[in-house]
């Protein structure tokens, strides 16, 4: 039986890069018409930099943190994250993060299933999507809403 998704690596870089607010996102795997399982991004986040506190409900994400340190805020908890910490947010959940450096913060994102959070940054990019301390512009939040994205007070 032939699968319809095939193997592949994907070398430190590679990938479909895209800027939100200060974070580069490179994207490793998308959904596509044969696979829409989960999402994998690398993000490098400078100091200060993050999402702010939002939720949505058609996609889960687990975060990998691999450098850096992050106060990361789930739900009611606000937990202090560094290299090997994992937390997983199930759809609804409200959440948000800031890099708290001196150095970038850099974490792997797995969203699933795939396709919804792709489709958001690379149609969000271009705009002015805030930070965790600044709201996003409002056709930004118009295109997160589109997505099932809800933003938050602090």
């Amino acid at each position: 039986m032939k699968s319809a998704v095939l193997a592949k690596h994907f070398p430190a870089g590679e990938g479909k890069s895209y800027k939100v607010g200060r974070m580069t996102m490179t994207f490793k795997t998308t959904a596509c018409e044969d696979w829409d399982a989960y999402t994998i991004c690398d993000n490098i986040v400078p100091p200060e930099s993050g999402a702010g506190y939002h939720r949505h409900p058609t996609y889960d994400e687990t975060f990998i943190i691999c450098e850096g340190h992050f106060d990361f805020r789930l739900d009611d908890k606000l937990l202090k994250l560094g290299p090997g910490d994992v937390v997983f947010v199930p759809r609804g959940t409200p959440h948000g993060f800031v890099s708290t450096g001196p150095e970038e913060g850099r974490q792997i994102l797995i969203s699933s299933p795939g396709g919804i959070f792709d489709a958001l940054v690379a149609e969000a990019t271009a705009l002015d999507t805030g930070s965790p301390s600044r709201p996003a512009a409002a056709d930004a939040k118009a295109i997160a809403t589109k997505y099932g994205v809800e933003f938050l007070p602090d």
